[in-house]
Parts: structure tokens; sequence; C-alpha cells
């Protein structure tokens, strides 16, 4: 009998294709995890930050890296796996095979569906943008991300170290 390997190339495709975003890498699953420790430990009683989470936007299936809900109700009986509610915030971490551009786009859809907040993560120059719409947003380069809209705040050290 033959073993058979199977190359990340030929599982890459059938996953972007799945979620509709980049493959993530050790870094970026590094700073996704962070990121979702950090903020759950700061304002887990005020907010859910759910991982990897389906969102049906006008019909079109996506799903962000970190999603932001006020705090929700855990039902064992009753599970979504495609959440039809927007969360006020989303983050998004840029993968070594996306253009920044992309995710930009992106955040238009987001805006266009109710999200209040959309952070976007640059892992390879250490920033956070932190966009409200087309036109309002600020770069973060070290120190403390504040998202007004939000209400959070981020030491950029604790995720990018």
């Amino acid at each position: 009998m033959e073993a058979v390997i199977t190359q990340p190339e030929q599982i890459r495709p059938d996953y972007e294709t799945e979620r509709g975003k980049a493959m993530p890498s050790k870094n970026h699953a590094l700073i996704q995890s962070r990121i979702l420790v950090t903020l759950s430990k700061k304002y887990g009683n005020q907010y859910d930050f759910l991982s990897e989470v389906s969102l049906d936007m006008a019909g079109k299936w996506v799903v962000p890296d970190i999603a932001v809900y006020p705090q929700l109700t855990f039902d064992s009986l009753h599970d979504e796996t495609r959440m039809a509610q927007m969360p006020l915030g989303v983050i998004e971490i840029l993968s070594s095979s996306q253009t920044q551009e992309e995710l930009v786009e992106k955040s238009t859809q987001y805006f266009a569906a109710g999200i209040q907040s959309y952070w976007l993560v640059n892992p390879l120059f250490k920033i956070i943008h932190v966009i409200h719409n087309s036109e309002t947003y600020r770069n973060f380069i070290g120190g403390t991300l504040t998202d007004e809209k939000l209400g959070l705040s981020l030491e950029l050290e604790e995720v990018f170290r």
C-alpha cells in the first residue's frame, strides 16, 4: 500500500474557496490568538470575541478572523453555524497571500452590512489600522491602540511580541 502525502498547496484552494479568505499561517494564528485572549480578558464582561464565525452578509457568506459582538447567550441546544446577526466590529489579519487592498475593499462590504469598526492587522509591518468608514481611520504602530467606537484598547506589544 502506498502512502499519500497531501501538500499544503493542494489543500489551500479548497480552504480559500470555502471560506473566501487566505489560508492562515503560524504568525497569523499567533496574532489572532493574542488579540482574542487579550481582548477577552479585558472586555469579556462587555463583549464576546468570536473566531472564524460565518456571517451572512446579504446572502454572501464571509468569515472574519475575529468578530466582536455584544455579549451573547450560550445555548447548548440551539447552535448556529452561520450568523445572521452582524457583529459590532471585525478584525482581519493580513495573510502573506493577500493584498491590503483586498481587505480594505472587504471593509466596505462590512460597513454596508452595519459593522461599526474594522481592524486591519498587518503582521509584516506590525501595524493595526482601525477603520470606521472610508474616510475615518487611524494607524497604530506601537503603543496603545484605541477604538473609540467600540471602547476598546489594546497594547500592540502584547500582539506583536
